[in-house]
């Protein structure tokens, strides 16, 4: 009785077909976004410059009854976090006056307004913030590369991991991009979970596959690819849908300050889970046939001349008929 094996690699082209049809979406709002003076991206106060306040509520109130309250003065996008009777709100720059009626508004709302703490971002700061956030993902995906080198003595793994990476970044973003949900702080430490997470599973495959290479080391690399993949399948699945599990809680409760978070954390992993098996896997595959393929091709002839050139030599070294030695003169 045989029993069937999925063959995950073979059809690893319907992979990147599929990866394609993730990231090409995503491309396009980008530069559509550009193209119509919007932004790519919605960058939240946090990148932009805007107003923070930390205050101090007398009467009971909801998140959505402060909202609708700084909504008469900045339309839209303004970040209201609740903790008992102390309330976080982050808007777009706010002129004095607009400040000055936003806080008359709420304590005419909600009684006497106590206010605990009061901050101002410039767009400038905004803007190396976000240099900062983007400065930072580089520079973790560089050690990344050189930590991947390290363990697996091999640049190839390190390559094929980040290639994985970098479509699993282009995923997020492009879905951030298409929604037009809020860019802040938030969405970068959105970015770096997805970046430890997805090699993080990378590297459980690439760990069994070094394992393989140990004890079956004559078996053709794409199947024993195959097979560390199926190994390690159960596991990754596993380790996904609880994670997600847990954080579609905080979607569903979590409320409206930390949705965006939830949501580019699930959209995130879900599609590190899967670059993981079709893409690193893949791409190592691929690598390193065709590096057997380059190895097998025949190498050029020497040119003629250089050919020819010890053979000039060789009528010199040869002459070894002797001499006829002259009588001597007695």
């Amino acid at each position: 009785m045989t029993t069937r094996t999925w063959d995950i690699i073979g059809k690893r082209r319907w992979g990147y077909a599929f990866s394609l049809l993730l990231i090409i979406p995503g491309v396009i709002a980008l530069i559509t976004n550009s193209a119509a003076g919007r932004g790519a991206l919605d960058w939240g106060v946090d990148f932009t410059g805007g107003n923070f306040f930390q205050l101090e509520m007398e009467r009971p109130f909801s998140t959505g009854q402060v909202r609708a309250v700084a909504d008469r003065f900045v339309t839209g996008q303004s970040v209201i976090q609740k903790a008992e009777q102390e309330v976080l709100i982050r808007t777009r720059p706010l002129t004095p006056e607009a400040k000055s009626g936003l806080l008359a508004a709420l304590t005419q709302e909600f009684g006497k307004v106590t206010i605990l703490r009061e901050d101002e971002v410039g767009p400038k700061i905004g803007r190396e913030l976000r240099n900062v956030a983007i400065i930072g993902v580089l520079i973790g995906l560089a050690l990344q590369v050189l930590y991947v080198s390290y363990r697996f003595k091999s640049v190839r793994y390190a390559m094929a991991a980040d290639i994985a990476l970098l479509h699993d970044l282009l995923v997020v973003v492009g879905i951030f991009a298409l929604t037009r949900k809020e860019v802040n702080t938030a969405f970068v430490a959105v970015l770096l979970t997805v970046v430890g997470y997805s090699i993080n599973d990378t590297i459980v495959v690439f760990d069994r596959i070094r394992e393989n290479l140990a004890m079956r080391g004559r078996e053709a690399f794409d199947r024993l690819v195959n097979r560390s993949i199926l190994e390690a399948l159960v596991r990754s699945i596993n380790t996904v849908l609880t994670t997600i599990m847990a954080i579609g809680a905080i979607y569903v409760f979590g409320g409206s300050t930390v949705r965006d978070f939830a949501f580019g954390l699930m959209a995130g992993i879900t599609v590190g889970a899967y670059s993981s098996v079709f893409n690193a896997s893949a791409i190592l595959v691929d690598w390193n046939l065709w590096a057997e393929r380059r190895g097998r091709r025949p190498r050029p002839e020497a040119p003629a001349e250089m050919a020819a050139a010890p053979e000039a030599a060789v009528p010199q070294a040869a002459n070894t008929t002797p001499r006829r030695r002259r009588p001597r003169r007695r």
